[in-house]
């Protein structure tokens, strides 16, 4: 994202968040001016402003947000008191909780203000519309009915414009799955605030004697209760998913550590047990420099460079920064000014230090030590599994190394010694006089060339790049089969069972040098009518076969056979399958055919 676009939607939001602060505080202000004395009982007053601070205090998380039962007692001191009383104590017990939980200042006042904002339209438009209708409070129970449903329902859709305006207008993505889940959980919350009220009305037109604070006190007891509950049992949920998500993302990790877009794992996951409106992941590369592998949220681009200060070398644990003034003015260069709270888990593995994952929030103090505990836990995971790769890279190339040597001993141990001695030769057929001799000695040189020309063609075709890193190990052993089919007369019949796994490129390699011998073994010796080729992808294992209807073979002469010829035969399969773990079986009986099955295993 363009830091010229950031900059201009933190501009839009922080204006757009001011003039809703001012207009809401206006609002306050001017309710404290209406309100001349309370009509009614204080005492009742006073223990739904108790009732409403607790159910504030004990809110239920909804998305990255949270929401209260606190709608029920809003309503109740307006219908008792009057809007003016309701706003004045709605905007109070805001403001107290805000300070209280040590939010940033931008929300301490935004939330306030929002919230006047919301219940004086709110009560405008009731009243509007009630008046355009027709229906007064002479007309009996009815009109309260439609005045809370009405109320309800424009109280929630202002709310919840006006919060989804705000997050529409910032510059992080606003999705829709995520208004579709705040939208489902804020429903809920409504119905179950409408039912409660509804109850209330209820029994307040039947003739249960004089209605005191002990009644509201035994009515909205329960209320209270169930937030506080509520709120207690969705952070132990919370604390659930989040182990939950921790297993799941460790299994996907394990299940994609081959494949070169494991981090999108992460990306999907990370959400699910940690709150974060930034997130970076970064993975050092072998020249030691820093390569980005997430980068989503209120991060700018270009954060890699505030890594590459010998600070971090020494960090072992995770850095918190609770506040905005906290975080380094580097590190706060590349965030979001939105972004408040920052945490930073280096991963290291033998005493080095292989990623860097950060996560932020708009929120000031958000991460507590379970955070910490979280994250610290996955950086291990991905310490582990950055090594991995490593070792994995590493392997592949002692591999390439020693099919290099191997290569080059070939060369030097056939064909040099093969030119060496033609050149020897033709130099010996210079000095001699006879021309018998003569011309044997350059026959055989023209021998010894030919031999060597034909070594030198199956080196380069060696070389060639392999067709799995063309078009893949499965659509490679399906052109083998053609191949096979076309030369032999054989029909190959060729099925995949299971979610195809990606695997590494040497294992692709190997698994098809095996299989093709295997299939050119029986276009050869066989005598088969059909030969069926079957890839089966398991939870863990590859199970790769070849099942052909031809004579068969014993299985011991065909060893004693291959010491002889083993570049071609059944100890270089063996071999093969050795340098990828797998295990190798062959079954096989005269006139009953033979099955070789290959057994890789995926998860190491």
């Amino acid at each position: 994202m363009e830091v010229s676009f950031v900059n201009r939607r933190e501009r839009y939001i922080n204006w757009t968040i001011m003039a809703l602060s001012i207009i809401g505080w206006i609002l306050t202000f001017y309710s404290v001016i209406q309100i001349e004395r309370v009509e009614g009982d204080l005492l009742t007053l006073l223990l739904l402003i108790a009732f409403l601070f607790l159910t504030e205090l004990y809110p239920i998380p909804v998305w990255k947000g949270i929401t209260t039962f606190s709608f029920p007692l809003i309503y109740t001191i307006v219908l008792l008191y009057g809007v003016w009383i309701g706003v004045f104590t709605m905007v109070a017990v805001s403001l107290g909780i805000n300070l209280l939980k040590r939010r940033k200042t931008q929300i301490v006042w935004f939330n306030p203000g929002q919230l006047a904002i919301t219940l004086v339209m709110t009560h405008v438009l009731t009243e509007w519309i009630l008046i355009l209708s027709g229906w007064n409070p002479s007309e009996g129970v009815g009109y309260f009915y439609l005045h809370l449903s009405l109320f309800t329902f424009i109280f929630y859709f202002i709310n919840n414009l006006l919060i989804d305006f705000v997050l529409w207008i910032r510059p992080q993505p606003y999705a829709w799955q995520d208004w579709k889940q705040k939208m489902i959980q804020e429903t809920i919350i409504v119905l179950i605030s409408v039912c409660y009220l509804f109850i209330m009305f209820a029994l307040g037109s039947q003739n249960r004697g004089v209605v005191d604070v002990f009644s509201y006190l035994f009515f909205f007891s329960p209320l209270v209760a169930a937030s506080i509950i509520s709120a207690v049992i969705s952070r132990q949920h919370r604390e659930k998913r989040r182990l939950k998500a921790l297993v799941s993302l460790t299994k996907e990790l394990n299940r994609t550590l081959p494949s070169e877009n494991w981090t999108a794992a992460v990306e999907r996951r990370i959400d699910e047990f940690i709150q974060t409106d930034a997130t970076l992941f970064l993975i050092k590369e072998e020249d030691q420099t820093w390569k980005v592998a997430i980068q989503n949220g209120g991060i700018l681009e270009g954060i890699e460079q505030v890594f590459k200060e010998d600070w971090l070398e020494n960090v072992d644990e995770s850095l918190r920064y609770t506040t905005k003034k906290q975080i380094p003015l580097d590190l706060s260069a590349y965030l979001y000014s939105s972004i408040r709270s920052v945490m930073i888990t280096p991963l290291r593995v033998e005493d080095e230090t292989v990623g860097i994952l950060l996560v932020g929030s708009e929120q000031n103090q958000i991460y507590h030590a379970t955070d910490i505990q979280f994250l610290s836990t996955l950086a291990n995971q991905l310490a582990v599994i950055i090594k991995t790769r490593m070792l994995f890279s590493e392997r592949e190339k002692r591999i390439l190394l020693e099919e290099r040597n191997r290569l080059a001993r070939e060369i030097h141990d056939g064909i040099a010694q093969t030119l060496a001695g033609a050149v020897m030769n033709l130099e010996s057929s210079k000095r001699v006089n006879e021309g018998e001799e003569r011309t044997n000695l350059v026959n055989e040189s023209i021998l010894k060339l030919r031999g060597s020309l034909g070594e030198v063609r199956e080196s380069i075709y060696a070389l060639r790049p392999s067709p799995t890193e063309k078009f893949g190990v499965e659509e490679a052993i399906k052109a083998k089969g053609e191949d096979i089919s076309r030369d032999y007369g054989i029909n190959v019949n060729m099925k995949i069972v299971g979610d195809r796994t990606d695997l590494p490129p040497h294992i692709q390699q190997n698994v098809y040098e095996i299989m093709s011998e295997a299939m050119q073994n029986a276009g050869k010796h066989a005598q088969a009518a059909t030969l069926q080729v079957t890839f089966r992808y398991c939870k863990g294992h590859l199970f790769a076969r070849v099942k052909d209807d031809g004579k068969g073979f014993r299985l011991y002469e065909a060893l004693l056979k291959a010491n002889t010829d083993a570049h071609y035969g059944i100890l270089n399969m063996n071999e093969l399958a050795e340098q990828i773990d797998a295990s190798l079986k062959i079954n096989s009986s005269e006139r009953f055919g033979t099955v070789i099955l290959l057994v890789v295993p995926l998860s190491k």
